[in-house]
């Protein structure tokens, strides 16, 4: 019936009701509520910046339900998605909803398959928040545990400086994964293109004690 009303006068007044429901619906509530899914990516499309922050916050709150991230999957909400993670009162939301769909093999190969889902993710390194930079890191785990693959497309980010950097000066959640990270992107044999060294995925000292934003007042490590 909410959902009826998406379309109509009162559309912010469905939204702020949906939003409060997404918050304490049952297992059962949240798989019934796979019908609104459609609906609610819709408003993405709007040109209203509180309707679409009110789709973001309902789509995060029902993403930890695994059958409603396969709706959201099937939808293809991801590239509705991505134009969002600019916004940073949205990127928590938007990073957090990545991380939940990373849960299924299906969901990793859509982050994969996406057009600017991996540079969007990997920039989080450089400038989100703790937080955010805890999920960034869950997707990118989650991704190059799984295919090397996945492991050659992040690393065609230059990834290398932020998990450096993250994996010395970060909060312990953020130390960790960041090594995780390291870890496994440290043996993949990768080579950007014939030109390019492979990079250096020990960590360098150099790199150690600068934010990633200063890294081009550093020299590139040698091999």
């Amino acid at each position: 019936m909410l959902t009826s009303f998406l379309d109509s006068e009162v559309i912010g007044e469905a939204l702020a009701i949906m939003e409060e429901l997404s918050e304490y619906w049952s297992s059962k509530a949240r798989n019934a509520a796979s019908s609104a899914l459609a609906s609610v990516l819709n408003v993405l499309d709007s040109d209203d910046k509180e309707f679409q922050q009110r789709a973001i916050r309902i789509m995060h709150n029902l993403s930890f339900n695994g059958e409603v991230c396969r709706h959201f999957l099937s939808l293809k909400c991801i590239p509705k998605l991505l134009p969002f993670f600019k916004d940073m009162s949205l990127l928590r939301y938007c990073i957090s909803i990545l991380k939940n769909l990373c849960d299924t093999d299906e969901g990793r190969n859509s982050v994969a398959e996406t057009k600017g889902c991996i540079s969007s993710v990997t920039q989080i390194l450089e400038t989100g928040s703790d937080e955010e930079q805890e999920h960034a890191l869950a997707v990118l785990v989650s991704l190059c545990s799984q295919r090397v693959d996945y492991c050659k497309l992040v690393m065609d980010r230059d990834i290398i400086l932020p998990l450096a950097y993250i994996s010395k000066n970060g909060n312990d959640k953020g130390i960790a994964a960041a090594m995780e990270l390291l870890r496994l992107l440290r043996d993949v044999d990768y080579v950007k293109n014939e030109d390019c060294l492979e990079p250096n995925l020990n960590t360098p000292q150099d790199y150690n004690n600068h934010p990633p934003h200063e890294k081009k007042n550093l020299k590139e490590p040698h091999l």
